[in-house]
């Protein structure tokens, strides 16, 4: 009976999709005729049955689309803004406003991406629709047509804004199967979720990076599972790009609900451009002391103090441990120059830990308990200090872990000895939230003791803040920081998507991932 009342559903389908050229809209008019429930599974069942029989619906472009895919960048211009726009939708007209005065302010150009997505259930009616006439191809806010962009551009010699590239907004991984779209370029896609993937790049090449864009339309999905889960996702935010002679600068920018947003040490709200009194909290990329990135680690304290953030930097991985490592140990010859130049001594490292700690004594640190601390507690439990080259520290040591917090290891109880009160040091399952943001996990460890990754924190019931694998990354709510090593240390052979990389939270909870490119990280100076 099914099958019967499908085939008699389709001819219906096939007679109103000859006259409207729509196919949502067929299913629709042909599911009232029948009394049938319309659901967006059976709109997709009648749309692969009628291309079957040669018949697939034919997307009418506007006069503005076509416009959009003749659009040209500004060469003269060091500074660009680039978000995405859903056709016949809404848009949230007090963030579009400042972005409009923030492009001002540091001339920039704006870019928004066409975004061609029909919501037949949509609640909106776009200004832009006049008639029956138009209905039939999609339009944009008449605010967002001057700066609307579908056309491909090369901004920089690594860079690609990749406006042509059509993304389901209900797409949960909108990145996936780009990697290679354009070959060495970085390349930015429009989408209204914020996602962003450091991809491996041989060494001597620049850092490849896939991003996308944030919204500056309101939520408009359907209501079934994919289009919930899009609405629930939905970001108001965009992209901006500073060229940098040999360089460029990206950062992902999210908003309010009200249309505010912060960008590094700025605050844009009602149209106005002003420094804000600071960031709730600095997550520092992996720091690896005795491996780490001066000018790295002095362009991250420049950011916390550019940000009036000296409180709350987390930190993550900051003892390195090569000179007890389990990874090392069947390395003679490695262990053998360590031990001719004197860089494998355990005292020299954790000298240098509390060393650290007291030059930035003017900091108060989160230090995250992580795969590296680790290192440290496993050696104590598993050598012989009778057969191993660091006898004196591990007596010393062995001492202080039989009172060591079984989840935080033997480390902070050696700073505390040490005298060292600017840190506080997590146990391995304890939570840190900053601005409902959950900064305690490391990124090693996954759910029941698995082994971590982003898409179990983006999974979570709360945002994420995680380091460890030192590429950066963001899908959703789960963020990843990067690394304040130099990028190559002799175990990362081959590809490498290492970059030096923090992330800010800001007052309210929104989270904006910061990379430092040839010893900088913006272009931008306010005073």
């Amino acid at each position: 009976m099914q099958n019967k009342i499908n085939d008699h559903l389709l001819e219906i389908v096939k007679n109103h999709y000859v006259n409207t050229g729509n196919i949502t809209q067929s299913c629709i008019n042909a599911c009232k005729e029948l009394d049938v429930e319309y659901n967006d599974n059976l709109r997709r069942l009648f749309s692969n049955k009628l291309k079957r029989i040669g018949l697939s619906e034919k997307e009418e472009l506007s006069d503005e689309f076509l416009t959009a895919q003749k659009r040209e960048f500004d060469k003269k211009k060091k500074r660009f803004i680039i978000s995405w726009a859903q056709s016949d939708t809404d848009i949230n007209e007090e963030f579009f406003s400042n972005i409009e005065a923030y492009a001002k302010s540091i001339n920039a150009s704006i870019h928004i991406i066409a975004g061609r997505y029909k919501n037949p259930t949509s609640l909106y009616a776009s200004k832009n629709i006049q008639d029956q006439e138009k209905e039939k191809s999609m339009c944009w806010d008449k605010r967002v047509v001057p700066y609307l962009d579908a056309n491909r551009h090369n901004i920089h010699d690594y860079l690609t804004i990749a406006s042509d590239v059509k993304v389901q907004p209900t797409a949960s991984t909108p990145l996936s199967g780009l990697n290679s779209l354009t070959a060495l370029d970085s390349c930015i896609v429009g989408h209204p979720r914020l996602h962003f993937e450091s991809l491996p790049v041989l060494d001597g090449y620049p850092n490849k990076l896939l991003m996308t864009t944030g919204a500056v339309t309101k939520p408009n999905y359907t209501d079934t599972k994919s289009g919930k889960k899009g609405e629930f996702h939905h970001c108001y935010g965009f992209v901006v790009v500073e060229l940098d002679g040999d360089v460029f600068h990206v950062r992902q920018v999210s908003a309010n609900d009200d249309g505010s947003f912060y960008d590094l040490d700025i605050l844009v709200e009602n149209q106005e451009i002003h420094l804000h009194s600071g960031a709730s909290g600095i997550v520092f990329g992996d720091l690896h002391l005795s491996e780490t990135d001066e000018v790295a680690l002095k362009m991250s304290f420049d950011m916390a103090n550019r940000l009036n953030c000296k409180d709350n930097i987390v930190l993550h991985d900051v003892f390195n441990g090569h000179s007890i490592s389990h990874h090392e140990k069947n390395l003679p010859f490695e262990l053998l120059k360590r031990e001719e130049n004197g860089s494998d001594s355990l005292k020299k490292e954790l000298k240098e830990m509390v060393d650290f700690f007291d030059e930035y004594s003017d900091y108060n640190f989160i230090m995250v308990k992580s795969n590296h601390d680790v290192f440290l507690d496993r050696w104590l439990n598993d050598n012989d200090w009778r057969k191993n080259n660091n006898k004196e520290m591990y007596l010393r040591l062995s001492h202080m872990m039989i009172d060591a917090n079984d989840s935080k290891g033997v480390i902070p109880t050696y700073l505390e000895e040490c005298m060292v009160n600017n840190v506080y040091c997590l146990g391995i399952n304890e939570s840190y939230s900053i601005e409902g943001v959950e900064c305690g996990l490391h990124g090693h460890l996954g759910t029941n003791g698995s082994r971590g990754g982003i898409v179990q924190f983006k999974n979570l019931n709360t945002k994420t803040i995680t380091g460890h694998s030192h590429s950066p990354r963001r899908q959703d709510g789960a963020i990843v920081v990067g690394t304040l090593t130099h990028l190559r240390v002799g175990y990362n052979n081959g590809p490498s998507s290492w970059m030096n990389s923090n992330a800010i939270i800001y007052p309210g909870g929104k989270v904006q991932n910061v990379h430092i490119i040839n010893g900088k990280y913006t272009t931008l100076k306010w005073k």
